[in-house]
């Protein structure tokens, strides 16, 4: 996606032998007492040791407490001292390469989360400013390096994991620039554009549905969401045929998000350029997925939809109290027009169940306010109707650093997205969340499904652990080990 406003990652290679001279090496130390590592520039200190300038960051190599389903993410530790270290890099000005001795200082079993860190850490979004910061430094990672050495197979599998890492760093950087770019440039029809070209270099047949096709399409959700706005709305569908699972990933791809009539409030609105994130890590993760042509890989079927529209305030925009025809002819009593995102999805889910008769659906969305509410800003929201599939979320997180909790699907709360005047209501009372998953189940067919919320972890306000300011890319790294799995595990 090079069209795409970007700033590059840092260089990582692989060496063996001794850490070359002109490298500065980063060793490993204990936190200071009573203050938890959480990736920052101020974790790092020079020191000396055997008569040479080392760089210590603080490792707090401890597994937190598990998830809901047992998944730990044992990774944690190490991608915040890669965060540190390059942030310490970045700041100092630093352009003489960083040397990681592995398994000296790391184990191969946790290269791959430093490299993750250390790329993705310091990566900034400032690409529109006269004086960006400056990259980090290239990290070089020294296999049988000083204590532990290491041997033919720890080269070959330190390796593997650092090209893993590299790709789902460049996967998250992916997401993240398409999320933080303005909306001045990032209209609907730009957004599905520049990722209709990145799905059809990986082999991914694409379409991209506007103006009379939606109409005849039947999209009354994304007609009705975009109909403020200036610039109408569209919507992307991609698939790359296989002859195992079938699988559609739905992405929410709102590319401001006014709230509406129902407005938001001033405050914090400048975010909402971020609000197709849920779209960007779809789209991120399925370039990274169909990038690797594995045959494994290759027998996934996948499709991706992304509805794209611009939720503003006008003349011609949707109001509450509306009644909206979506695709397949369920109809939506709108309660709120700044519950947009599920219209939205509504629609795409319908398309795309009819598109490709899919095994398992997986929508990713910045959807709720309440979701932050519940879990904060740096855990994201399962609900399933499938153990199978929220078990999947889980691991996959937990082994791609991103945490996730499952929310329930409660029977008691169904009647709440019931309409008196039309088959469903938008946006009930109750727990915001929970909700709008339960009005999202009513265009899934049935289907094996979860809905991942990620209103909360898909934005920071700060540099911690591995993530910055803005945009995130959560969920990117998620998704991309989630169809892993499928591929090398398929369903029973």
């Amino acid at each position: 996606m090079s069209v795409v406003p970007s700033r590059p990652l840092p260089a990582v290679r692989v060496v063996s032998g001794e850490v070359p001279a002109r490298a500065r090496r980063a060793v490993m130390r204990p936190p200071e007492p009573g203050r938890a590592p959480r990736g920052r520039a101020a974790e790092v200190r020079v020191g000396v040791r055997d008569g040479r300038a080392v760089l210590e960051v603080e490792l707090d190599d401890s597994a937190p407490r598990a998830g809901w389903s047992g998944a730990v993410d044992r990774g944690l530790g190490h991608r915040r001292a890669g965060a540190a270290l390059a942030r310490h890099l970045r700041d100092a000005r630093c352009g003489d390469p960083v040397a990681l001795a592995v398994p000296g200082e790391v184990p191969v079993d946790r290269v791959a989360d430093v490299v993750t860190g250390y790329l993705v850490g310091a990566r900034g979004q400032d690409v529109f400013a006269a004086e960006p910061v400056p990259v980090a430094p290239e990290l070089l990672v020294v296999v049988g390096a000083g204590a532990g050495g290491g041997d033919d197979d720890d080269e070959v599998r330190v390796s593997g994991e650092v090209a893993a890492a590299v790709e789902a760093a460049r996967a998250t950087a992916v997401a993240r620039d398409l999320a933080g770019a303005p909306s001045d440039l990032k209209t609907p029809e730009w957004l599905v554009g520049r990722m209709a070209e990145a799905l059809g270099a990986v082999g991914m047949r694409t379409r991209v549905l506007s103006g009379d096709d939606l109409v005849e399409g039947g999209f009354g959700g994304v007609l009705a969401v975009g109909g403020g706005s200036a610039t109408p709305p569209c919507v992307l569908v991609a698939r790359r045929p296989g002859p195992g699972t079938r699988v559609l990933l739905v992405g929410k791809g709102i590319t401001f998000d006014t709230g509406g009539i129902s407005v938001k409030p001033a405050e914090g609105m400048h975010l909402m350029r971020t609000d197709m994130a849920g779209s960007a890590a779809v789209v991120a993760a399925a370039e990274a997925f169909c990038a690797d042509d594995s045959p494994a890989h290759a027998e996934l079927d996948l499709t991706v939809v992304v509805p794209s529209a611009e939720n503003m305030l006008s003349g011609s925009a949707y109001r509450p109290g509306d009644v909206v025809t979506h695709v397949g002819g369920t109809t939506s009593e709108v309660t709120n027009t700044d519950a947009e995102g599920r219209m939205v999805l509504a629609d795409a889910l319908a398309h795309g169940i009819a598109e490709c008769d899919p095994d398992v659906v997986v929508d990713v969305a910045t959807l709720t306010g309440a979701m932050k509410v519940a879990l904060g800003m740096r855990t994201g929201a399962v609900m399933a109707t499938d153990d199978d599939l929220a078990d999947r979320v889980s691991a996959a997180g937990a082994r791609a650093g991103e945490r996730w909790w499952r929310l329930p699907l409660p029977d008691d709360l169904r009647p709440a997205v019931r309409s008196d005047i039309a088959d469903r209501r938008q946006a009930p009372k109750g727990p915001g969340a929970i909700t709008a998953a339960l009005f999202l189940e009513g265009f899934v067919d049935g289907r094996p499904w979860a809905h991942l919320d990620i209103a909360g972890p898909a934005r920071s306000p700060e540099e911690i652990d591995e993530v910055g300011p803005v945009a995130t890319g959560f969920a990117t790294r998620t998704l991309l080990g989630f169809l892993r799995d499928l591929a090398d595990r398929p369903r029973a």
